[in-house]
């Protein structure tokens, strides 16, 4: 055996040597493949398969079709079920490279572009495109039959995506053929004989093994007809395929004889019809559904009531080229029957099954898909089974595919209960990049969320569900939706799990109905959700719901408010909020209390909302939140960091909203002991409310004085507010007392992450003048939601507005001057002597700082010496790379949040210069120049770790 490999995909019946089992990485890539993909240890093989896609991109379309494609012819046959597994799920982005020559490294485009792209152009190699549709094909079609169901699984989907990638006139040819041909199957040679021996046999009883795989092979067949006829929809596979050949072999096999396979018939039918036409709908899809609805095997029938939400929105795409009042008639006249009868079915599982799908049922009839708002709402997508986040999971469940959240191979998501911008893509370069990305996450995720909100109520008003639709739901499904908030089974966990599903749609439901329809039914389902006894006959305490669903009904209570309107929120939604959520218990209510409130607050009228928000201010002051860290740290409730935190983030919402006197009673204090929290995440995220404090102090937004209203008053009153925090702010985080001077050269004025704090409160101050003067960048998210909102959603009478100001937003002429003043006069000279202190990291904030000055603050004398200072000392480190020292190599710590160019780098830098501040107790050493370890020079080894390690931090100074 020396000299040679083992044998291939063959039973090892001699001793493996040390040498087998280790891999060669002086290999070239291509080589190494090639060797350990034929190597007789599973595991070798499985290691590079799975590497397979990235080779084939690395090395670009000759190379692949030589050398990789060659050795497919193995892998495809292996003895492994896993490595055939990987193999299937690897020759998608394999085929990508052989046949398109614009993809690899080096290229235009990358595999994940095509990918997620489908319309990019392609430029096709003749010879890969001719091997992709005869040899990878072919191997496709070998592990689409194999025996083991996630082989198949695996090879289906890749099927399905080549589909997508290869010329729309070779689908029908190249690809189609499989699944045909897979519907077909069955076991035995007289196939007409075995269907009728089939349809005898019960359901209980089980098929033979040969039967059980054709069936297997049948049901794999309808799920990939399923993602073809699916590809349809954005018209990226013909429409005539559909309707001629997928149509018809979706439609057989829901008269197949095995009942897996006419539940897998079921849940392609939605997918096939967005595909097709209205009168094919009418005429083949629907009177199939509906048979299947009504099936001898009660999973048959499960099966078509968890789909009923896919073939509602499936009818809905059809809109786009046909009459909406013929669509709507034929969805009310068909679907809704359906459901009434699997509600009424004489099986539990069928009855429970319908339940959990009814809410998103309702949600459906709610016009959103190709709707204006489905463009503006943060976190929508096309593609079935994505990760709707946010808002779009509140009010339109139905949104993503319900047959891909059954499929087993479909991969869970969550969704968050407030709008982000993780899917909207940030700007890689504009005139605010630096702006942007200074400002905390939270800021422009709570701008986003009120827009998202905004923007689905005024759709709401705009394009109005049909008042046909609406009465359908209330006459037919209405009692059986809030049903499930006291529905009784005898299980006490089913029904605890169906009032779930019910808090779960709740939004849902009531932006279909709209406030109009709020009193009665709606309005009776949220009060029984929360109060299981709620209208009951006898006279009862109110009984504690289940803990899921308070939970869920705390996420979503804002949105409700906003659909609902100002005054249903005022008369009904906050005494709700006070009574069950205000005061709740359980920590995750509170979370959500604490971070919705704003968004609530903000629906109220001037008196009503001071009056909650002095009760929110009580609840966050008692000992369930903040006056849980005056207790031992041996105490669970200090640990409660979150809802601190989220208090920090909500000041700035809140202090926006109420005048001066308000803030200063009741919020100042509040932003004072999270600003001295242990955690410092959560003084770091109160930093930011520093700059909306004091700008509130302004004389002109000071309504309630109670010493009176003249205009001397206020100035004195405002100065003296003002003159409070700042004074405040030195004293607690420098640790400066009235007689003591900044001492920032030596160190002495707290501890250097004190210092940095303060300078994170002047970058907040600059931001805020920054952001007041009203920076237009097209590229921003955030402004990009405003302006889709304006000109899709906004008309001249309408009631739903977008504000220009707010935290970080636009600011009066008097407010500017009044933070510039404050600025320029108390808070920026004191940081302005940081220039001098020892520890570098002090001096890498003050210089971020800085930067991010406006022009006018720019211009003090003060401020020039300060940056001229720094930049020398940028420039002392930029020359220090050929000087002979030595220093200690960097220490690992973690770097603190740094937004801009390589800061992050820079600080972790500067925390190693920061350990030699510390540990020097002798006379400081000029800048730029470190001293000497003499336990370090004595070893070579150290010396030239850290010669490189002054090279890398004079070249990370440098791109400063």
């Amino acid at each position: 055996m020396d000299g040679s490999d083992p044998p291939v995909n063959e039973n090892q019946d001699y001793a493996l040597r040390f040498e087998d089992l280790t891999v060669d990485d002086d290999l070239p890539l291509l080589d190494r493949i090639v060797r350990y993909c034929r190597s007789g240890i599973a595991l070798q093989r499985l290691v590079h398969v799975k590497m397979l896609a990235e080779t084939a991109e690395t090395v670009g379309t000759k190379a692949t079709l030589s050398t990789l494609v060659p050795i497919l012819d193995s892998l495809v046959t292996d003895q492994e079920s896993v490595i055939r597994q990987h193999l299937a799920s690897q020759l998608l982005p394999l085929s990508i490279v052989s046949m398109v020559r614009n993809v690899g490294v080096g290229q235009k485009h990358s595999v994940a572009d095509m990918l997620e792209d489908k319309t990019l152009p392609k430029i096709y190699d003749s010879e890969g495109y001719k091997v992709v549709t005869n040899v990878i094909v072919g191997h496709l079609q070998t592990l689409v039959m194999d025996p083991d169901v996630d082989v198949r699984r695996s090879a289906s989907d890749t099927l399905a995506g080549l589909s997508l990638q290869i010329r729309k006139d070779d689908v029908g040819t190249v690809i189609l053929p499989i699944p045909l041909k897979l519907s077909q199957s069955q076991s035995g040679n007289n196939n007409n004989q075995t269907a009728k021996v089939k349809k005898t046999r019960e359901p209980h009883q089980q098929p033979t093994p040969e039967e059980g795989l054709t069936e297997e092979l049948r049901i794999t067949a309808a799920n990939l007809l399923a993602e073809l006829g699916g590809a349809a929809e954005n018209e990226s596979i013909s429409r005539e395929l559909v309707t001629d050949l997928i149509l018809p072999a979706v439609l057989a096999l829901c008269r197949d004889p095995g009942f897996r396979v006419r539940r897998s018939a079921a849940q392609a039918l939605p997918r096939v019809l967005g595909g097709t036409s209205v009168d094919d709908a009418r005429n083949k899809i629907l009177p199939a559904f509906t048979a299947l609805s009504k099936d001898e095997v009660y999973r048959v029938r499960k099966s078509t009531g968890e789909c009923l939400v896919d073939m509602s929105r499936s009818m809905m795409i059809l809109l786009k080229t046909n009459d909406p009042s013929n669509i709507n008639e034929l969805r009310r006249q068909t679907l809704i029957p359906i459901a009434e009868n699997l509600l009424a079915d004489a099986n539990k599982f069928v009855r429970h099954g319908m339940m959990q799908f009814l809410g998103p049922f309702l949600a459906s009839f709610y016009p959103f898909v190709y709707s204006a708002l489905k463009t503006i709402l943060p976190g929508t997508s096309e593609s079935d089974g994505s990760n709707h986040s946010g808002i779009v999971a509140q009010f339109f469940p139905h949104a993503s595919s319900m047959v891909s959240r059954l499929n087993s191979s479909a991969a869970a998501t969550t969704s968050a209960p407030t709008p982000t911008l993780s899917s909207i893509p940030k700007p890689e370069t504009s005139l605010s990049n630096e702006l942007y990305h200074t400002l905390p996450p939270f800021v422009h995720s709570a701008r986003a969320s009120s827009i998202s909100l905004k923007s689905v109520v005024a759709h709401r008003r705009k394009d109005p569900p049909d008042p046909e639709d609406i009465q359908a739901v209330l006459g037919k499904l209405m009692d059986h939706f809030t049903g499930l908030a006291k529905v009784s089974t005898g299980d006490d966990n089913t029904d605890a799990e169906m009032r779930v599903y019910c808090a779960y749609s709740y939004p849902a439901v009531v932006l279909l109905l709209g406030p109009e329809n709020w009193e009665g039914r709606l309005k009776d389902c949220l009060k029984t959700l929360l109060n299981p006894n709620f209208r009951t006959e006898e006279k009862t305490e109110p009984a504690i719901p289940p803990l899921p669903v308070k939970r869920c009904l705390a996420s979503s209570l804002h949105t409700v408010a906003h659909v609902l309107g100002p005054e249903i929120t005022a008369t009904d939604i906050m005494p709700i909020f006070r009574d069950h959520f205000l005061n709740d218990t359980d920590e995750s209510v509170r979370l959500n209390m604490i971070r919705n409130f704003p968004t609530l607050a903000s629906l109220l009228e001037g008196h009503l909302r001071n009056q909650y928000m002095l009760q929110w201010c009580e609840t966050v002051r008692g000992e369930e939140v903040l006056g849980a860290m005056k207790r031992s740290a041996t105490n669970p409730l200090v640990l409660n960091w979150r809802q601190r935190d989220y208090v920090s983030r909500s000041l700035p919402d809140l202090i926006i909203m109420v005048d001066a006197v308000f803030a200063y009673k009741h919020l100042w204090p509040i932003l004072k002991l999270v600003l001295t929290d242990s955690v410092s995440l959560v003084r770091e995220d109160a930093i930011w409310a520093i700059p909306i404090l004091l700008k509130s102090f302004s004389i002109e937004n000071i309504l309630d004085l109670e010493g009176g209203a003249s205009q001397k008053a206020k100035e004195l009153w405002s100065a003296g507010a003002c003159q409070e925090v700042i004074t405040w702010l030195k004293e607690t985080i420098l640790k400066l007392t009235n007689g003591s001077k900044g001492k920032g050269s030596n160190g002495k004025v707290g501890n250097f992450s004190q210092r940095q704090l303060y300078c994170q409160v002047c970058t907040a101050m600059a931001l805020a003048l920054r952001f007041g003067d009203g920076p237009k960048d097209p590229d921003d998210p955030v402004m990009e939601l405003e302006a889709k909102f304006s000109s899709n959603l906004q008309s001249r009478n309408s009631r739903t507005t977008i504000g220009e100001f707010g935290p970080y937003r636009k600011l009066t002429n008097g407010e500017r001057r009044h933070l510039s003043r404050l600025l320029m006069n108390d808070i920026l000279p004191l940081a302005l002597e940081f220039k001098d202190d020892r520890v570098t990291n002090v001096r890498l904030a003050l210089r971020k700082t800085l930067l991010l000055m406006p022009d006018d603050v720019a211009q003090l004398p003060t401020f020039k010496e300060a940056m001229q200072s720094l930049e020398e000392e940028v420039e002392t480190w930029e020359s220090f790379d050929g000087m002979d020292t030595s220093m200690p190599p960097p220490v690992p710590m973690q770097p603190i949040k740094g937004p801009i160019g390589n800061i992050e780098v820079l600080q972790a830098v500067g925390m190693a210069f920061a350990a030699d501040d510390v540990r020097d107790t002798g006379p400081s050493t000029p800048k730029g120049v470190k001293k000497k370890n003499s336990k370090r020079e004595k070893k070579k080894s150290g010396e030239n770790s850290q010669e490189q390690g002054n090279g890398m931090r004079s070249e990370t100074l440098a791109s400063i």
